[in-house]
């Protein structure tokens, strides 16, 4: 009996993996220096075209703590499922592939979350820029259950950006995953898989539903995980989605359901689906950007067009009166259509982007954003 405790991971990493030979060592490297934990670390390749499989292969053979699982390409959601289902731990944790994890503050959350019998846990998250380490979010010390989990911890990712009187809480972070740990058996228990229905939210559908049926929650203040910042990345690059506003309806029909049978307060429901519209107006007008082609821009206009028309977007624009002077980006689009109209937005967000682009490229302007919006 002793010996089989001693095999079982206290915590599974899942890292989804897709052509990433240029960090996947650096990564892996930097995650097996952790020596003193029981761990798994699940590596799914989803059709890697490039040397990750051998590079994968050759850490699996002298590792054993590694797991190298390949399928046909079939997206990060599938990949993460797929981690999910066969992870051995008792806790599960989702990584990316060239990202770095900071031992301390990770671990120093999972010892809290078992010391508080919490089903899940969030530590702070760094970024990882040209080598440089800086910060990104800054999280509250605790331990949180019932109505609390959502004023301090649910309400400032559905709100984030904008400032209400019931989101109470004092940080500052994002819906990503990989700062997250979790119950194995909570996951699965409650049927929480990850989801994609436009291209880019299946972080924050999970950290979401997860808080919306979670009974309690550790947080710690420390920076467990660091995300690599580089033009390269998923987030960075401009694609052009087809059929935005059909996958906005299925995005939104999914969140309703478990935001309305985890909220019981319907005013708080109502107000987040004024924002929410108002997040895809912003995505809208950002994916024409990407728009390739005089009949794809043409359609994307039409969709935007439409959208804000069916939606009664003037309507919903009664929440940017509550938007923080930080989210920038909102700002601009939001009070665009709000005094300009949907046709001279098209040519506000066009300039926003060019300055958002070079901007953004610019260390020290990008540290000083960052300053502004965790105080």
């Amino acid at each position: 009996m002793q010996g089989n405790k001693k095999e079982q991971p206290t915590l599974t990493a899942v890292i989804p993996l897709y052509n990433g030979e240029n960090k996947i060592r650096e990564t892996l490297d930097n995650i097996l220096q952790i020596k003193d934990q029981p761990l798994e670390l699940i590596l799914i390749d989803d059709g890697s075209s490039d040397n990750s499989s051998m590079i994968c292969r050759e850490y699996e053979a002298r590792d054993k703590r590694i797991r190298y699982i390949r399928q046909e390409n079939q997206g990060i959601a599938a990949s993460r499922n797929r981690g999910l289902e066969l992870a051995r731990g008792e806790y599960v944790c989702f990584w990316d592939q060239d990202d770095i994890v900071v031992s301390r503050g990770l671990f120093a959350l999972l010892e809290k979350m078992q010391k508080e019998s919490a089903q899940m846990g969030m530590c702070a998250a760094g970024r990882l820029i040209d080598g440089k380490i800086s910060d990104y979010e800054r999280m509250q010390e605790g331990v949180f259950q019932g109505r609390e989990v959502q004023e301090k911890l649910l309400y400032p990712l559905l709100f984030r950006g904008y400032q209400y009187d019931f989101v109470k809480s004092e940080s500052y972070f994002y819906g990503t995953v990989w700062k997250c740990i979790f119950q194995t058996d909570f996951m699965k228990d409650n049927e929480i898989r990850f989801q994609s229905f436009v291209h880019y939210e299946d972080d924050w559908l999970v950290v979401t539903r997860a808080l919306c049926c979670v009974q309690k929650v550790a947080t710690v203040s420390e920076v467990g995980y660091c995300w690599r910042v580089s033009a390269e990345s998923e987030s960075h690059q401009n694609i052009y989605i087809e059929n935005l506003p059909q996958r906005f309806a299925a995005f939104d029909k999914y969140v309703l359901a478990y935001l309305q049978q985890g909220i019981q307060d319907a005013d708080i429901v109502n107000e987040y689906r004024k924002v929410n519209f108002c997040g895809h107006y912003v995505e809208l007008y950002r994916n024409a950007k990407a728009a390739k082609g005089t009949a794809a821009r043409k359609k994307s206009h039409k969709n935007i067009r439409q959208y804000l028309t069916e939606t009664d977007y003037k309507k919903q624009l009664s929440c940017e009166k509550r938007l923080k002077k930080t989210a920038y980006r909102r700002q601009v689009v939001l009070k665009s259509l709000r005094y300009g109209g949907i046709s001279i937005t098209y040519f506000i967000s066009r300039i926003f982007d060019w300055m958002e682009f070079w901007t953004g490229r610019v260390r020290w302007i990008v540290n000083l954003e960052r300053k502004h919006k965790l105080e």
